[in-house]
């Protein structure tokens, strides 16, 4: 019974989705099943002691005919008590009938687009963070086991609990919500003033002007802004001795109250616990540095078992490093998410280490979740690439092959493509360029090093054999070396085995005098289409 209650609820929902995607309830756009088995909107209806304050909520959004039509959706549904209580506190009304306000009602749209997915997402691809695909109204929801571990102590957004879960209809999954989730309106820095527990931050913000940079939704070629913001709670600089803003002030910057001037040092120190990337806790790198909104500099992040890193010394003696207060952290809002750290993270400095710049994968607009494999983008999609002439370019993810993270860059045969680096620390590197190359079809490429060429010219028409595989000596002696051992394919066959993915050594001494990011320009000596897949940085004494 309760199988068929949460099915008849699935199939109701579907429709709902397909509806909002058309903001009206038409069914001349609607393609129907011919299923025996129910969908969303008649599982909920054969459970109305359970969703009928939701059906009327569908029917109120013009989107109950959405959710009779052929998809695959994932519906968070609340139980009528659920909305029972959300409705009393949002618009002081006893029933969904109640609302009528055109304003309300387009509330109730956005309400309904923001509980649904449009893809399938049983619970077991639940995790801690962020689920991989946006509800209808572009925003991530998110799972959460802080409570412990089990379905029974999952948090949704950290607001709401599971009732029931995984309840399959023709047209999707229906998981029933013991509360209603609120729709998120509040950019980051307002979800964290409403909060009130990072108080001292937040004047910072607001007196630094980076609360209102913060606040922007959208930037400037109209694509979403996700930060990512760091900062000490109210307690945490209790800890540090710091009771109000005036004493942030006099530890950072107690002869200079120019706080908006970029080379202020509490301007400096608000813009470095931000980053332009989206990151819940487990989307923080593994191993590697996360660019800052303060120029040339970064938070090094390392996982361990236990915990994330953040910063750690790696002088060898009594190390140390910030972490996450988890409690407190992954905080969704409009156009990011926030965390809390658990002591005063100030700028830091690190030491060179071994980088692989994955041109794609780095970009926060795939970390986001903004660009999908396979779909053809112009070069405004990203914040970091560029390319000339113009053109709608791919990147592409298979794990057929062995490359980084399985995702190659497309790259046509276009003039010249620029992707600005990472945040590199200040030492020497050796530097190697990968791609699926050993075709006559790719191109000759010379690259160039904020715009000087950087050493040798990269043939990838070359042939693994051509250059001496497998012998890493003749390799090395003619300027290649085979792809890395570390990164396989699905059937196990890792790219130091692979003829295709072969690294082609670009310098083996490029001296970087200050930290900071860089721009990497690839420009066509001959112009041919090539799956770029990394640049390897490798410090050197």
């Amino acid at each position: 019974m309760r199988t068929n209650k949460l099915f008849t609820w699935l199939s109701a929902f579907v429709l709902i989705v397909v509806v909002t995607l058309g903001c009206e309830d038409k069914l001349e756009d609607s393609t129907y099943f011919t299923s025996n088995d129910m969908t969303i909107i008649q599982t909920l209806e054969s459970n109305p002691e359970t969703f009928s304050s939701y059906i009327e909520i569908l029917k109120k959004a013009e989107f109950y005919n959405a959710f009779k039509s052929y998809g695959k959706y994932t519906c968070f549904v609340p139980t009528n008590e659920a909305v029972k209580a959300y409705i009393k506190e949002k618009f002081n009304a006893e029933s969904v009938n109640e609302i009528t306000n055109p304003e309300d009602i387009e509330f109730l749209k956005i309400l309904v687009k923001f509980h649904t997915i449009p893809t399938s997402r049983g619970t077991s691809s639940f995790i801690e963070g962020r689920l991989p695909d946006t509800t209808y109204t572009g925003d991530f929801i998110t799972t959460s086991f802080l409570k412990g571990g089990g379905i029974s102590n999952l948090e949704i957004n950290r607001q709401v609990g599971l009732e029931q879960y995984d309840i399959s209809a023709a047209n999707g999954l229906i998981h029933t919500l013991n509360g209603v989730l609120d729709p998120y309106v509040d950019p980051v820095p307002v979800a964290m003033d409403k909060a009130g527990k990072h108080t001292i931050f937040v004047e910072a913000l607001k007196q630094t002007g980076y609360y209102e940079k913060f606040s922007a939704i959208y930037n400037e070629f109209g694509s979403k802004n996700n930060f990512t913001i760091l900062a000490e709670s109210d307690e945490v600089y209790a800890q540090e001795g710091i009771n109000s803003f005036q004493d942030l002030v006099n530890r950072l910057s107690p002869n200079d109250s120019n706080f908006s001037n970029l080379q202020n040092d509490l301007n400096r120190y608000v813009a470095y616990h931000a980053t332009l990337s989206f990151l819940y806790s487990r989307n923080f790198p593994d191993d590697a540095f996360v660019k800052t909104i303060l120029e040339r500099n970064a938070w090094k992040s390392l996982k361990t078992d236990k915990e994330l890193k953040l910063n750690e010394t790696e002088t060898g003696v009594n190390d140390t490093w910030t972490s996450l207060i988890m409690d407190n952290s992954n905080f969704p809002a409009k156009n990011g998410v926030y965390h809390t750290v658990n002591k005063l993270f100030t700028i830091f400095t690190p030491r060179p280490k071994y980088i692989i710049f994955d041109p794609i994968t780095s970009q926060p607009e795939y970390q986001s979740g903004l660009v999908k494999s396979g779909k053809y983008y112009p070069s405004t999609a990203y914040t970091g690439i560029r390319w000339y002439p113009e053109a709608n370019l791919r990147f592409l993810k298979s794990s057929k092959n062995p490359s980084h993270d399985y995702v190659t860059f497309s790259m046509a045969s276009l003039q010249y493509y620029e992707f600005d680096t990472p945040v590199l620390p200040k030492g020497k590197y050796e530097v190697t360029v990968c791609g699926n190359g050993g075709n006559s079809a790719r191109g000759v490429y010379q690259v160039y090093w904020d715009g000087e060429p950087l050493g040798a010219v990269w043939d990838a028409r070359k042939k693994a054999n051509s250059v001496g595989y497998p012998d890493e000596s003749i390799m090395e002696a003619n300027g290649w070396r085979p792809g890395l051992k570390e990164l396989v394919n699905k059937d196990g066959i890792s790219a130091y085995e692979s003829q295709t993915f072969i690294r082609c050594i670009l310098t083996k001494e490029l001296l970087l005098s200050e930290q900071k990011s860089h721009v990497l320009r690839v420009t066509a000596i001959k112009q041919g289409a090539i799956g770029l897949d990394y640049f390897e940085f490798t410090p050197i004494q």
